[in-house]
């Protein structure tokens, strides 16, 4: 391998840099309109009435799009549940809600239309508190889509259990049980939403969206419009972040019909403010219960996960059903009773954020691992080793776990955190209300199981390699990774491969970009439909150089024998070989379909075709007088099987920490009874570079994956985590014990904590 496992330069990071690329706010067409919407003021309402004729009269308005303007289309869209309209037809669901939409000449005539509709509201009972909206009593937001043996607005209930949880805490020496909760936290993209849309002469619509699921998209989309796919384009050039945010349609398909009405190309670039409104992480609230044994094995778990998923499905019932499988952690316990519950809520909808319902679980098991550390007082790396997975122990769902390892992940954070073992509990104090500690932390993720990812590559006859896929880069190198996988199965340096950007017209599907699923799924692919043109090329030069194809390499733009380098072949000399002349093209195309899948009612299946595992360890400092938390030192270590990139990894691991730390300290989306107080970046706090440690250790882990490219596994996510609890814990160790348990770790939580512990110690 020449490519995989160096850091070559990224792909486009040159153009970036300079400002030279096109984001999609940066396209022009001819004719082109601004977009504005009129949301609802109401977290939820009845419309009555919706009048827009004063605003179609206004000069320089070319459409507008109401429930009116919905007849011929399926007017609802969304991934697995249908539940959200174009524009809102018979209620609004939260405040944000779109109720009309306008194509005009400019912004500022699309705004002043938006202000002549009419509309009337009959308020109803709105519901933003998770428990509350789970209540039998709740008002009822979707009737369609809510379960009605489970009540309120759970739209599905999931659980999985094994062994005997009842028997296991009867076997249990102590037992603790908590509630915790994590609030919604916005993904901070720096590029905004962004559609472009323009319907062609013979009635083919195109789309341009930073979206990171433009196969899906394209589909949704088509059944929308009820179109071929044939006849919906969508275009991803390069995106400015994402983070889970981009996932799913969002607002396509109301830009869509604009353009259609007005018959001109329309944009919509959404505001701060609207993003806030358009995407976030799910909100929860859990319970959990631990039973253990004096020597430190952990014998039963149970929890009760609430999910948060706003006003319209979106991932969420994905996301509760994997937060479900994994609420017990990287543990082996051998007696777990798991339900998770995913719920509807007047407030926007909740979608994928990076660590995707793991984030929430972990916070709740890593902290009462610690709890359950302090009262054997043990050594918390000691505990976790004790109870951790093992190379094939068997998961919740049955299926065997391979390529584990999060045990060294572990190992690792201590060593480079100076980790004290049990000392780390009681830090000494110095009579300054100033105290330094430490915690740690560990996460075990699934990814998006089962999955398709299918590319194609052209040889060209210069020993040039065009890469076909519908993968999205948006800052984590999704092209380089690939360019260096495929130009070492076919001994091309990177500048002789091309890694397109997703376009519907020529790019073949892919699931998602999110999961931390690229590398792994899109990665054999591009492996796999390499090894066939190198297959390709191994016939020919087999036959001109007389040797076997199995004693053939590929190396430096030439095919060879191995070990006799003089014997050799350049691509054009075998092409023109095959071809008569160094023209022409050889294709490989494969698609990787995963198998796996778990079966509801039994709770037994394949969860993950490979599991993310990672360990952060934190240093900080807490003021006992004020409650602030500086946070000095982080290490986290991931799993990653093969660092393809191994700079991008650090990166990516860094980065991804650095949001489990805002998680951690002071990020939340705030409602007052459904409004948003703070939504924009003035009121949004999110880490900033005086925010970041003193010192910062990525350490990256290489247990591979049988079935990885190279070894290699997703890792984009894993950081973030255990990053929240691994400082949750040291706060916990500064205080002796005392915990916040409802994130983030305000400094007003943090000193109620530590009154309520000395309260409690007094009684």
């Amino acid at each position: 391998m020449k490519l995989v496992g160096t850091n070559v330069p990224m792909v486009g990071g040159v153009a970036k840099v300079s400002g030279a690329i096109n984001y999609v706010a940066d396209l022009d067409f001819p004719g082109l309109l601004a977009v504005k919407a009129l949301r609802s003021p109401y977290a939820h309402a009845r419309l009555v009435r919706v009048d827009a004729s004063k605003a179609r009269s206004l000069p320089g308005v070319a459409a507008i799009v109401t429930r009116d303007d919905l007849a011929g289309l399926n007017p609802r869209y969304g991934t697995g549940v249908e539940d959200q309209p174009v524009v809102a037809i018979d209620k609004v669901h939260y405040v944000g809600d779109i109720v009309a939409a306008v194509a005009a000449e400019s912004e500022a005539i699309a705004e002043a239309a938006a202000a002549l509709i009419d509309v009337e509201y009959d308020e109803l009972p709105a519901v933003t508190d998770i428990l509350a909206s789970a209540r039998p009593d709740a008002p009822i937001i979707h009737q369609k889509h809510v379960d009605k043996n489970a009540g309120g607005n759970i739209h599905g209930r999931y659980h999985v259990e094994s062994g005997d949880a009842e028997a296991g805490f009867r076997d249990a020496d102590e037992i603790v049980e908590h509630s915790y909760s994590v609030p919604p936290v916005q993904h901070g993209h720096i590029e905004l939403h962004v559609v472009s849309a323009y319907w062609e002469p013979g009635g083919k619509l195109v789309v341009h969206t930073p979206c990171q699921t433009p196969s899906p998209l394209q589909e949704q989309i088509a059944k929308v419009f009820k179109l071929p796919l044939t006849q919906v384009r969508v275009i991803v050039p390069f995106v400015g972040g994402g983070y889970g945010g981009k996932n799913h349609a969002r607002v396509e398909p109301v830009v869509a019909l604009l353009a259609k009405k007005a018959r001109r190309p329309a944009r919509w670039i959404l505001t701060r403010d609207e993003v806030f409104l358009t995407g976030r992480r799910f909100g929860a609230a859990i319970t959990m219960k631990m039973g253990f044994k004096r020597d430190g094995r952990i014998t039963a778990c149970k929890a009760d996960v609430y999910y948060e998923m706003g006003a319209y499905a979106l991932s969420g019932p994905a996301n509760s059903k994997n937060g479900c499988y994994i609420a017990a952690g990287p543990y082996n316990i051998p007696n777990r009773d798991l339900t998770s519950y995913a719920v509807y809520t007047n407030l926007p909808p909740a979608g994928p954020y990076r660590g995707v319902g793991a984030s929430h679980v972990c916070w709740a098991y890593e902290s009462m691992v610690d709890e359950i550390a302090r009262r054997l007082d043990m050594d918390p790396v000691e505990l976790r080793l004790k109870n951790l997975l093992k190379e094939g122990d068997r998961f919740i769902t049955d299926e065997p776990m391979i390529s584990v390892g999060i045990s060294d992940c572990v190992k690792q954070v201590a060593q480079a955190l100076d980790w004290r073992g049990k000392a780390e509990l009681h830090p000494a104090q110095n009579g300054s209300p100033v105290v330094r500690a430490k915690g740690l932390a560990v996460a075990i993720k699934s990814t998006s199981t089962p999955s398709t990812s299918a590319a194609s590559i052209r040889l060209n006859g210069d020993g040039s390699a065009v890469v076909l896929t519908s993968s999205v880069d948006m800052g984590q190198g999704a092209r380089t990774c690939l360019a260096q996988i495929v130009g070492d199965e076919l001994g091309l340096p990177m500048e002789r491969v091309s890694v397109s950007f997703p376009d519907s017209d020529f790019t073949p599907y892919d699931k998602a970009t999110s999961s931390s699923r690229t590398t792994f799924h899109m990665g054999q692919a591009v492996q796999k439909s390499a090894a066939q043109i190198r297959a390709q090329l191994f016939e020919v030069a087999a036959k001109q150089l007389e040797a076997r194809e199995e004693d053939l390499e590929t190396i430096d733009g030439a095919v060879r024998v191995k070990g006799v380098p003089e014997k050799s072949l350049t691509i054009p000399q075998l092409f023109r070989a095959k071809y008569g002349e160094a023209s022409g093209s050889m294709f490989g195309s494969f698609m990787l379909r995963t198998e796996g899948g778990v079966n509801e009612k039994t709770g037994r299946g394949k969860n993950s075709v490979f599991w993310f595992y990672a360990a952060s360890g934190a240093e900080v400092e807490v003021d006992t007088e004020t409650g602030k938390v500086r946070v000095l030192r982080v290490v986290s270590a991931v799993d990653v099987g093969k660092a393809i990139h191994p700079r991008q990894c650090n990166l990516q691991n860094e980065g991804s920490a650095l949001a489990g730390m805002g998680s951690a300290l002071f990020e939340e989306m705030r409602f007052d009874n459904g409004q948003p107080i703070n939504s924009s970046f003035m009121d949004y706090l999110l880490p900033s570079l005086g925010d970041h440690p003193e010192e910062f250790h990525s350490v990256l882990v290489e247990n591979p994956h049988p079935d990885g490219p190279f070894g290699a596994k997703g890792m984009g996510e894993a950081a973030l985590p255990p990053m929240a609890p691994a400082i949750g814990n040291a706060v916990a160790n500064a205080l002796s014990g005392a915990r916040v348990r409802d994130l983030p770790m305000r400094p007003d939580k943090v000193v109620a904590a530590l009154r309520k512990a000395i309260l409690a110690h007094r009684r």
